[in-house]
């Protein structure tokens, strides 16, 4: 069973932290396991060790056309992959991605850690971009990515998301079984997650945003996640102190370095039981294309994509 797991909360927060921390965990549990690095200040990969090219970033437009070239396969209904927008779903024909180490989008884009995990990056703003770049745009073939996973194969998809809201600018809130809000116990962060948790509300997923309350000092720094957000965390971290040594040593996170390791288990337990079932995500997924082909601009760069669906 594969499981898609996404971490975002207010820049600062920690989540890129955690997320590698939680893919070490998942690592050394001996799962497969795909570190997507999505957010614009690309730092998840860095936290584990590879260096993020800009020839390498999954959005450099020959890694994307390559990458939707594989994914489009046969499928008659897209007219080629200049074709793809963010919601475009795999059809008749199409490749679907496995987190098998021979698998070929794995080999072509992503670094190894070992042969069960690899580390992807979506990229940055790159000089050429300014004025004229937009990150949603960058993000657009992370979508087609998730949306052509092997749904049968067996391991984690682990994603570093941009910080703040983005990800309902087109489906990647669709796109996760679980979303892990980071909030740290100040108004700034508690007003982010709060935001996440209503839209999240109006979008159909609020069942997958669980809350993990980081920095938290004490039972009032508790309290106060509590009572702003209305719900309980499903795992807190407190001061961290040999993390943070670690860190300023400049050495990649461990689970290890934490007080309590044992938040990292209480996100995968979370995480085993699904909120949404594979038609409800479908449906969702459906709704969410025709909104897209909907859209002046998408008709005009593309036509009536609403063909793309099956």
């Amino acid at each position: 069973m594969q499981m898609k797991i996404a971490f975002t909360g207010k820049g600062g927060s920690g989540k890129s932290t955690l997320a590698a921390l939680f893919v070490q965990h998942l690592r050394a549990a001996g799962h497969r396991v795909l570190a997507v690095d999505a957010d614009v200040n690309v730092h998840l990969a860095p936290l584990l060790g590879v260096t993020a090219r800009a020839e390498d970033a999954l959005s450099h437009p020959d890694n994307a056309r390559k990458v939707r070239t594989h994914l489009l396969g046969t499928n008659p209904l897209i007219d080629g992959p200049d074709h793809f927008v963010a919601t475009t779903p795999p059809g008749p024909g199409s490749r679907l991605v496995t987190l098998e180490a021979g698998d070929p989008v794995l080999a072509g884009h992503a670094t190894a850690l070992d042969e069960r995990v690899h580390v992807m990056h979506v990229g940055t703003y790159e000089p050429g971009d300014i004025g004229t770049g937009c990150y949603h745009g960058h993000l657009a073939i992370l979508e087609n990515l998730l949306s052509h996973l092997d749904p049968a194969d067996d391991g984690w998809v682990v994603c570093d998301m941009v910080a703040g809201t983005d990800a309902f600018a087109n489906s990647l809130h669709a796109q996760f079984d679980v979303i892990v809000v980071v909030a740290e116990p100040t108004p700034e962060s508690v007003s982010v997650a709060r935001r996440y948790r209503e839209l999240a509300d109006a979008a159909g997923v609020l069942d997958a945003v669980a809350i993990v309350g980081n920095k938290v000092a004490d039972r009032f720094d508790l309290e106060y996640l509590e009572r702003e957000l209305g719900v309980e965390p499903i795992a807190v971290l407190g001061a961290q102190t040999g993390l943070r040594r670690a860190r300023q040593a400049g050495t990649p996170p461990r689970p290890e370095d934490l007080d309590d390791a044992s938040a990292l288990t209480r996100i995968a337990d979370h995480a085993a039981v699904r909120s949404l079932s594979a038609v409800d995500r479908q449906d969702l997924m459906r709704t969410l294309h025709l909104r897209m082909a909907g859209k002046g601009w998408v008709r005009a760069a593309h036509g009536d994509v609403s063909t793309q669906l099956v």
